[in-house]
């Protein structure tokens, strides 16, 4: 063989090793799983007081009113395109989603000027704690401020398209908790769908949304390794997280309460951080992206048509079958007082 002939099958070689690592490895944004083809635009509300709501709407390509309606709240400071591949997902099986941003992701009008969660001392700890029930607060009654302008019809390409006497909020971390604290102040919240959020504020410990499911990622369980870190930040963060376990586990013993886990999964790959590059080992795969996604895509469009339309045939097919991916914590509810959570 020429040492031209080796050379070319040399660079054959690396091209076929680097395709193959682009198409394993490099991420791509997946394709909505439902039938329906998706159209996005957005919109400015006003809130009870006149300020300015600006959201994002997506909706069936060709929608077939009245719709289920899923509202989402993005994470701590994040913005309402947070978790894009899922409300897309939503919404090409037939939801419209409205999305509004976290009211931290505008520093300059955030009251904690951008602080979030310090855990470095026992002192900032417990003044997170105090900071988080306040943000949940306040971004549950901009849930509440957002619904109540679709209710007046200032959308008015969706008026009578939607339906707003029962009515879902998907939230990522801290959007979950505020979603079950707007759920406190509006009955047509009937639904909450948690993503890895933890369980800040009174109206997030009381159980009052009749419909509740909690997505969890590895930092839910907390090792016994992470409790007792010599590095502060890992060992509150651990225990912060250890205080919600008893909590989602009295929520499992109502009907409609579910909760699942992805082990495999940090907390931000349960939003569209699932779709960057780690920065850390192990390198996730497409493969492995493609499985979360799907799965969490599958649990929220059953879970919501359970809950807003009362037709729960298909979460009803997905519970208890733990597989790679998703383990069930608490894979259906019987009656009061007959289920306990394990883990």
């Amino acid at each position: 063989m020429t040492l031209l002939r080796l050379f070319l099958l040399a660079v054959l070689v690396v091209a076929v090793v680097m395709a193959a690592g682009w198409y394993v490895l490099v991420p791509r944004s997946p394709t909505p799983g439902g039938p329906d083809a998706v159209a996005e635009s957005n919109a400015t509300l006003k809130d009870a007081n006149g300020q300015p709501l600006v959201v994002t709407i997506w909706q069936p390509r060709e929608l077939k009113g009245p719709a289920p309606l899923v509202l989402y709240s993005p994470g701590w400071g994040g913005t309402r395109a947070q978790s894009r591949a899922q409300v897309e997902n939503l919404a090409s099986n037939g939801f419209v989603v409205v999305g509004v941003d976290d009211h931290a992701s505008d520093r300059a009008t955030d009251p904690d000027k951008g602080v979030s969660l310090e855990l470095l001392t026992e002192a900032q700890t417990v003044e997170s704690m105090r900071r988080a029930e306040r943000h949940v607060t306040t971004q549950g009654n901009r849930i509440v401020e957002v619904l109540a302008a679709l209710r007046d019809g200032q959308l008015r390409d969706l008026a009578d398209r939607i339906a707003l006497d029962r009515v879902g909020v998907l939230g990522m971390s801290i959007g979950g908790p505020s979603g079950l604290a707007a759920a406190s102040k509006d009955p047509h919240i009937v639904a909450v769908y948690n993503l890895d959020g933890g369980l800040f504020g009174p109206a997030a410990r009381r159980i009052g949304v009749p419909n509740y499911f909690l997505m969890s990622s590895r930092e839910a369980f907390p090792s016994d390794a992470e409790l007792a870190s010599p590095d502060a930040f890992t060992r509150n963060y651990a225990r912060v997280s250890a205080l919600d376990i008893p909590h989602n586990s009295l929520r499992m013993e109502r009907p409609h309460g579910y909760w699942a886990h992805i082990a495999a999964a940090d907390h931000d790959d349960l939003a569209d951080g699932l779709f960057r590059m780690r920065r850390h080992l192990p390198i996730r795969t497409n493969f492995e992206r493609t499985a979360i996604n799907e799965a969490i895509g599958r649990t929220q469009a059953a879970f919501f048509r359970g809950a807003l339309l009362r037709d729960e045939a298909a979460l009803r097919a997905l519970l208890v079958r733990s597989d790679q991916t998703l383990r069930w914590i608490s894979p259906s509810s019987p009656p009061p007082g007959t289920a306990t959570a394990r883990q």
